[in-house]
């Protein structure tokens, strides 16, 4: 009896120690950090969402001056306004305010965004999602 005893003791130790020195492991770090944002020219390009095509095109420009192009076709334009010009508000998020419109894209992922417009009148909101082709 006393050396079943032993051989469990014994084996509960060892087994504790052997868990105290094994590696731990780390969680998995997200596919792109938000202290590296991405640069205007990574937005440009088609974008689609049900077959409606959204073009974006960048500026050169870096820093506050950077701006990307929302070219919108003719079933968005609920404003009357074919483009328009958004400037940096966050790491992957662009908006900008032209005559009581604000168009925002926000970047989801590498391949997958979300292009909202809020107008002063009622027929002036959407949210889509855009996919890049």
């Amino acid at each position: 009896m006393r050396l079943r005893f032993v051989v469990l003791c014994s084996g509960v130790i060892a087994s504790a120690t052997l868990g105290a020195s094994a590696p731990g492991y780390a969680a998995p770090q997200p596919a792109h950090s938000s202290s590296t944002p991405h640069s205007s020219a990574f937005f440009a390009g088609d974008w689609s969402s049900m077959g409606t095509v959204v073009t974006i095109v960048a500026n050169r420009a870096m820093g506050p001056a950077s701006r990307i192009i929302v070219k919108l076709p003719k079933n968005l334009q609920k404003s009357g306004q074919a483009s328009f010009s958004l400037s940096r508000k966050s790491d992957d998020e662009w908006s900008g305010v032209q005559d009581n419109v604000t168009v925002s894209f926000k970047l989801i992922s590498d391949n997958f965004g979300i292009l909202s417009m809020v107008g002063d009148k009622p027929d002036h909101h959407f949210e889509m999602p855009l996919s890049r082709i």
